[in-house]
């Protein structure tokens, strides 16, 4: 691990311990507007899958370089660095911690169901994806998630919003946690962070659920048209070896 100066420490300064659909998108956009961008969210990785490849080491176990992963980014929120925060806070011990939640566990796996449910029951959506790489890895890392949140809190249900919230709580000192719902805008997380709260500039609001699921749907068609691509050539291919025999 390279050497942790002070210079470096601070380049990270804000971890995001909340699940996903916990507001992280409207979070992300406003750590970015306060100045601790770039945030890190899952949806970065679509870009980036050699990123993937780290954090799939890391939900099998492996060592992997928090410090040199997160270089570059100013702050984190969203999966898969939730799952993570605790070994991203040693590589960046002087980070602060923001706990993201919803108002009830119920609210909490409503959207889940309605977003990252239901893809990770959609054996079709594994399938259809598994010739794009950026893509087949991103649903590799996103089962291995979804494994790991139904062995650490006895499966996905309601109380494992409740579950995560409390585990996250006790690892940690009481006030070195940001406890945090998007609806209470600025002041808290100002507060928390110690900077000034934009002037005219509203607390972002944004609900991903219907971009989440025309992002499903899109890889789902990019997928098969690859299968069909692929299948194209067999067949062209399989009958110009004929031809030529």
């Amino acid at each position: 691990m390279p050497k942790n100066t002070e210079k470096n420490v601070v380049k990270l300064r804000v971890i995001g311990a909340g699940l996903p659909r916990t507001g992280t998108t409207s979070l992300k956009a406003a750590l970015e507007i306060l100045g601790f961008g770039p945030c890190h969210h899952m949806v970065d990785l679509f870009k980036k899958p050699n990123r993937t490849l780290e954090f799939i080491r890391a939900y099998d176990g492996e060592n992997v370089d928090f410090y040199k992963l997160m270089e570059g980014y100013g702050s984190t929120v969203d999966a898969p660095t939730c799952d993570f925060y605790k070994e991203i806070h040693q590589a960046y011990p002087q980070a602060k911690i923001i706990l993201s939640v919803r108002d009830s566990d119920e609210k909490w796996f409503e959207s889940l169901q309605n977003t990252i449910g239901s893809v990770a029951t959609d054996s079709f959506y594994y399938f259809a994806v598994y010739p794009l790489r950026f893509l087949r890895l991103q649903s590799r890392m996103g089962w291995k998630c979804w494994k790991r949140w139904s062995r650490y809190y006895d499966g996905i249900k309601p109380s494992m919003h409740g579950q995560h919230n409390k585990r996250v709580i006790n690892e940690n000192k009481e006030g070195d946690v940001l406890i945090f719902n998007v609806k209470e805008g600025w002041l808290p997380l100002c507060k928390f962070l110690e900077v000034d709260i934009p002037q005219d500039i509203p607390f972002p609001n944004i609900n991903d659920t219907k971009e989440f699921n025309r992002k499903i749907l899109l890889g789902k068609i990019l997928g098969s048209l690859s299968w069909i691509a692929l299948g194209t050539l067999l067949i062209s291919s399989i009958y110009i070896i004929m031809k030529i025999l």
